[in-house]
């Protein structure tokens, strides 16, 4: 095993003539140069050891981590844990067919790095047993600039990847669970391995064209915190089948907190994210449950319980393409304030089987803000009204 003193002393055993202190400056200045900020001394000192036509020893599998990746790095060996794995994807080649990839996410205690397995190496593409977490090592990988301008790890023909089955070893690498955060935790603009909340809303899921002709999707849903006050939509990119139910308690891995156009905090995943569910709470609409006067924040999904104070009314809005479509509105009251509940399309006859004088919960419902200021509540495909017995 060879820690950083012991590679200088290597590179001076063979190049008597260079110093120590002539080696350090060297690498302070590969760092600014070259490295970008994606270069540690150690990494620095692997680019001068070979240009002075010296060639270290390989680090063991314990000593090499994420943070050790270096640009240019050739036949090296990783060990860390799966944060995100991607359906294989295609690619076109110089030649003009088409190639397949597959890109991974790896991430140790404090960092995380891209692995993309190419298909010249049909066996490690499989990823057979490999899931999110799995602890793994990489073998024979090499380093290159990812289009992100960061190094990213690669295998090709020749590497491999695999389980790890050492027990001392896994014991030291942390499991994701150690680095999941609440919704109430959650900072500002991060990456985030892992983040753990109670579904407020049920999953809504669309399908839309983008730019350039090709299909897209995503899945929204809220998450909430330990409190009533801490909730946060969020966004998973180019799924298909995620099905998330109101109340269910999940984790949602491989996420990246945004701000909207509106300045508001949201996560965003993609096809490298994963959901699961690690329990359910009974009532959770109950614990949520805010007074109309606290509807206030525009986009904001609430839940409330109100009596009708009038009945709904219906009729047809002209679209601006000659067509139109049904909307329903209908007033709504609490010990604090009214305030007006629309739905559109099939959402009408939700508020139209309200009666005047019932108490019913409203639940996912978004608070929407006119110009002039005033407050509403408009119903959403998952929305849903319970009426409330006695």
């Amino acid at each position: 095993m060879y820690d950083f003193n012991s590679l200088i002393d290597e590179v001076l055993r063979n190049r008597p003539e260079v110093t120590r202190d002539q080696i350090l400056s060297l690498i302070q200045e590969k760092k600014e140069t070259v490295g970008g900020g994606f270069l540690t001394d150690q990494g620095a000192l692997f680019l001068i050891a070979g240009e002075l036509g010296v060639q270290l020893q390989h680090l063991t599998t314990t000593d090499l981590t994420l943070k050790d990746l270096y640009l240019g790095a050739n036949d090296i060996t990783i060990v860390a844990r799966v944060l995100g794995i991607y359906p294989v994807s295609e690619y076109k080649k110089k030649d003009g067919g088409a190639g397949r990839y597959r890109r991974l996410v790896l991430f140790d205690q404090n960092n995380t790095s891209k692995l993309t397995i190419w298909d010249d190496n049909s066996e490690a593409i499989k990823l057979e047993g490999i899931g999110v977490d799995s602890p793994v090592r990489v073998l024979n990988g090499y380093v290159r600039q990812g289009l992100d301008g960061k190094p990213t790890l690669n295998l090709g023909r020749k590497g491999k990847i695999e389980l790890v089955a050492d027990e001392k070893l896994v014991s030291r690498l942390v499991p994701l669970s150690k680095l999941s955060k609440k919704v109430d935790e959650i900072g500002e603009l991060q990456d985030l391995p892992a983040v753990e909340g109670l579904a407020l809303t049920g999953s809504r899921s669309s399908s839309f064209t983008r730019q350039d002709g090709s299909p897209g999707s995503l899945t929204q849903f809220e998450l909430g915190g330990e409190t009533e006050k801490v909730r946060i939509r969020a966004v998973i990119w180019n799924t298909v089948g995620l099905e998330i139910k109101t109340g269910q308690r999940i984790v949602v891995t491989n996420v990246r907190l945004k701000k909207n156009m509106n300045g508001e905090r949201e996560l965003h995943g993609d096809n490298g994210s994963a959901v699961t569910i690690v329990g359910e709470e009974k009532n959770p609409a109950v614990r949520m449950l805010i007074k109309v006067n606290q509807v206030k924040d525009p986009h904001q999904r609430c839940d409330v319980e109100v009596m009708a104070l009038s009945i709904p009314s219906v009729r047809d809005v002209q679209l601006k393409d000659g067509g139109s479509v049904r909307k329903a509105e209908a007033i709504f009251g609490d010990d604090t304030g009214e305030i007006t509940v629309t739905g559109w399309r099939s959402l009408v006859e939700k508020l139209a089987g309200v009666g005047v004088g019932e108490k019913v919960r409203i639940l996912g419902a978004t608070t929407q803000v006119s110009k002039t200021g005033t407050v509403s509540l408009q119903l959403e495909d998952d929305s849903r009204i319970e009426k409330i017995s006695g």
